[in-house]
């Protein structure tokens, strides 16, 4: 645009059209449409470009890898959430996007670049945000949602605006607003993940997202008002209202068919081993107590389970069979429902 512009300026303020020769006359005039058009289609663009509150164009994520900031005030300080970001050539503002939550390494940036493939193969933008051990440490602030003030029976629960869950809302308020998504929204966690996924589902689930997948948590809180936090929701004034809505959720949760070992890091104390000896048990154990909870309750229960075959303590292989179920093409064999 601005070489045919710039073109057509130059010979405007050099010559009157009347002066310009004949030779010339058709290249002022082609040069001068071109210009038009050129100007109009990108007055047009500018138009059409999503604005922000103040009319200023919303800048739209460039295509491959890029990285943006999110103020983030949960956590023990107010240090910013890192969100790394993989958007295909493909992927258009109607694809899914896909959020996942760290795993117990919390090396979000390694994740991101685990699964640009699998970005590609399944034409979903990724968001993977940093739970830096600085700003959430342990799993007191992290898997456990920063719900007491201390871990273990010692702990007291703190009030609600403590917690660290309201990061999820924050966080996907944020990437919708970054990506102008119009498709389906997934919130994916893994081991870790998985822990801090089920327990905002359970206890804070408000973001605007079309599935919240829990995969391959190592333990959990039980819907069990008789068992302290957090094995069970004793103290935490949760209503039977505030277990209807958690159970409305589209929460999916996710096992591994091999991820069976009890090898470290696993908790293996007897609130968990109540539970189950391992994590498929620990799983099912959870999801038929909660779906037990909505029939007491006579409140419809939306969350499903599924295995993925083969997989372990896999995230990398976990997300794909979590991918699979909302992309265009049939369900693989691989996941079963």
């Amino acid at each position: 645009m601005s070489s045919w512009y710039n073109e057509g300026v130059a010979i405007l303020s050099q010559k009157s059209f009347n002066q310009v020769k004949a030779c010339d006359k058709e290249h002022f005039m082609s040069t001068l449409i071109k210009a038009l058009a050129a100007l109009a289609a990108g007055a047009l663009t500018a138009y059409l470009l999503p604005k922000d509150k103040k009319g200023k164009e919303k800048k739209r994520l460039s295509v491959g890898e890029s990285f943006r900031f999110l103020a983030e005030q949960t956590g023990t300080c107010r240090d910013p959430i890192p969100v790394y970001y993989y958007r295909p050539a493909t992927w258009t503002e109607d694809q899914p996007v896909f959020i996942s939550f760290p795993d117990v390494t919390r090396r979000a940036e390694k994740f991101e670049r685990h699964m640009e493939s699998l970005a590609v193969k399944y034409n979903m933008l990724i968001a993977c945000p940093e739970f830096s051990t600085k700003k959430y440490p342990g799993a007191r602030w992290y898997q456990e949602g920063n719900v007491q003030d201390k871990e273990g029976e010692e702990g007291t629960i703190q009030p609600r605006n403590h917690w660290s869950f309201d990061a999820v809302n924050h966080i996907v308020a944020a990437v919708r607003a970054r990506t102008h998504a119009k498709g389906k929204v997934i919130i994916f966690g893994h081991s870790a993940g998985g822990q801090f996924m089920h327990r905002y589902s359970l206890l804070d689930g408000r973001a605007d997202v079309d599935a919240i997948v829990c995969a391959n948590a190592g333990w959990f809180t039980m819907p069990d008002d008789t068992t302290c936090y957090p094995y069970g929701t004793k103290g935490l004034g949760l209503s039977d209202a505030d277990l209807a809505s958690a159970f409305a959720l589209p929460v999916i949760m996710l096992m591994g068919s091999e991820d069976v070992s009890r090898e470290q890091p696993f908790r293996a104390t007897p609130e968990a081993d109540a539970q189950g000896k391992n994590r498929m048990e620990r799983c099912l154990h959870y999801f038929d107590a909660c779906q037990k909870k909505a029939e007491e309750l006579g409140v419809p229960f939306n969350w499903k389970k599924g295995v993925v075959e083969g997989a372990a303590h896999e995230g990398g292989k976990m997300a794909e069979g979590a991918m699979k179920l909302f992309c265009e093409e049939p369900l693989d064999e691989t996941v079963g429902m």
